[in-house]
């Protein structure tokens, strides 16, 4: 069966009424999740839901031996696995022979089933699928592959993020203090406007469109995705969103699709698809002198 995964904005939202979560460890997180200190791990496991910890970051030489602390522990614990960028994990993982069930969540790479099978050979049987790629793409991903597919479906993405501290840099230059947690760049053109923060880790910049995938969400029950995954980042009423999507896959499961309340649904919480429906195209254009 379809699981519904969360990726929630605060320790609140552990008790929405989900498959599974996705929270992040402090300083070794890139994803726009919750985080939490190591220290609180036996707490958030109280909830008899599973857990997937993300420690996907870039790993600096300096934050090896922390790493290593904190592989050592989440090995004790009853986690679900372990999402992870930087192959220094993976490394440690299997030097150590720790029974931790891996993730590849580099989530802008992850868009040919080629590069999920070379993964899936080294024994990383589990991958976050893009947000940049459209549903025709991830179900032939889906048919090529064993892996396990997390498949992000609802929510306000992240489409970069830099070591560097970008912020911080642009308000010292203007001579201002940073006051807020977030900004918004402002795209003219489009008319949308990006949400962009820093944390321990750097700069990070999130779409400004809330991806919803509600009504394809059918065709990806019909092609056994093993997970969807559901951001509740900038969300005012996830539960919304998870009722949602935990009424289609009722409908599914007992065989009985009403194309038009769902399309009804899908209203409600708002019609961007993304990139679900529109492929990246990428034009290069040719100068007047090459021209001539």
């Amino acid at each position: 069966m379809n699981k519904i995964c969360l990726l929630p904005k605060n320790i609140e939202e552990l008790e929405l009424n989900v498959d599974s979560f996705i929270v992040g460890i402090k300083n070794f997180n890139s994803l726009n999740t919750m985080e939490i200190e190591l220290s609180q791990i036996d707490t958030i496991l109280d909830n008899n839901k599973d857990i997937f910890i993300s420690i996907n970051k870039i790993i600096h030489n300096s934050e090896i031996n922390m790493l290593k602390e904190i592989l050592l522990e989440l090995s004790t614990k009853n986690i679900k696995g372990i999402i992870f960028d930087d192959i220094s994990v993976y490394q440690l993982v299997k030097e150590n022979n720790y029974k931790l069930n891996l993730i590849w969540g580099n989530i802008h790479q992850a868009t040919s089933y080629n590069v999920i099978n070379s993964w899936y050979n080294f024994d990383v049987k589990n991958v976050i699928t893009s947000p940049d790629i459209t549903l025709n793409e991830i179900i032939e991903i889906n048919k090529n592959t064993n892996s396990k597919l997390f498949v992000p479906i609802y929510g306000m993405f992240e489409i970069f993020s830099s070591n560097r501290f970008l912020l911080s840099s642009y308000f010292d230059y203007i001579n201002k203090d940073k006051h807020k947690d977030t900004y918004f760049i402002n795209n003219k053109i489009i008319n949308k406007n990006y949400p962009i923060y820093e944390d321990d880790n750097g700069t990070h910049i999130i779409n400004g469109s809330i991806m919803n995938g509600l009504e394809e969400y059918v065709e990806l029950l019909e092609n056994n995705i093993d997970y969807i995954l559901i951001n509740s980042y900038m969300i005012d009423n996830p539960k919304k969103v998870i009722s949602s999507f935990k009424t289609v896959r009722d409908m599914y499961e007992n065989n009985n699709i009403d194309y038009e309340k769902i399309k009804k649904m899908s209203e409600e919480l708002g019609n961007d698809k993304v990139f679900l429906n529109k492929e990246t195209i990428y034009k290069v254009k040719s100068s007047d002198a090459n021209e001539k």
